[in-house]
């Protein structure tokens, strides 16, 4: 990691909003982190996305770490700083945060507990990750996907304001189990985007 890397993690390790404390994940979150992503309600929209194994969450969380270490920015575990429906101060509800794609662009996620629902703290999380994300890689452009038939996830991002760069479907069918671009889907972005970046954000499905 190089001297500037290292300094950028420093000022991100902790973000802090009215409710919410982020922090890196790591692979002692695996359960929580598993407990969340192996929850059918969680994908709802998406049910071949569900984590089967706690396996699959630890690969997940080492690709966050890596970004991290490259990028300066990963995904985050999410815990709760004060009282929120009847879920309790220091509560594990989820992960937000944004990781560097492979074409230099971030890709802004989060995903967080059915009990967690309902309270605006998903926009939280997801606000406090755009500038982190902002911060650590300022040149590259903050990107980020949702399915068109998830309408709660739609008004995060437009509460982001996030541009609307493209809307639409890249493919007629899925070409494996595992490919998304055949749905309806919406690309946001914090900067209009150039057409060879835009093109590998819709390919990712």
């Amino acid at each position: 990691m190089s001297d500037a890397a290292a300094r950028l993690c420093a000022m991100i390790d902790e973000l802090r909003t009215d409710r919410l404390l982020l922090t890196p994940l790591t692979l002692d979150h695996v359960d929580d982190y598993f407990r969340v992503y192996g929850d059918p309600r969680t994908w709802e929209h998406l049910p071949r996305g569900r984590h089967t194994s706690r396996g699959q969450s630890a690969q997940a969380i080492e690709r966050s770490m890596l970004s991290r270490r490259t990028s300066g920015f990963g995904h985050c575990a999410v815990v709760l700083r004060e009282p929120v429906g009847t879920l309790r101060p220091g509560s594990f509800i989820g992960s937000a945060g944004a990781a560097i794609l492979p074409f230099d662009a971030w890709n802004l996620g989060y995903r967080l507990a059915p009990d967690a629902w309902g309270h605006g703290l998903a926009g939280e999380a997801a606000r406090v990750s755009l500038e982190a994300a902002r911060a650590a890689r300022p040149e590259a452009p903050v990107t980020a996907r949702v399915l068109a038939g998830n309408p709660a996830s739609v008004r995060v991002l437009e509460r982001l304001e996030l541009d609307l760069v493209w809307q639409g479907a890249s493919s007629a069918a899925p070409s494996g189990p595992d490919d998304t671009t055949h749905l309806e889907r919406l690309i946001f972005a914090d900067r209009p985007l150039d057409d060879e970046t835009l093109e590998a954000v819709i390919a990712l499905g």
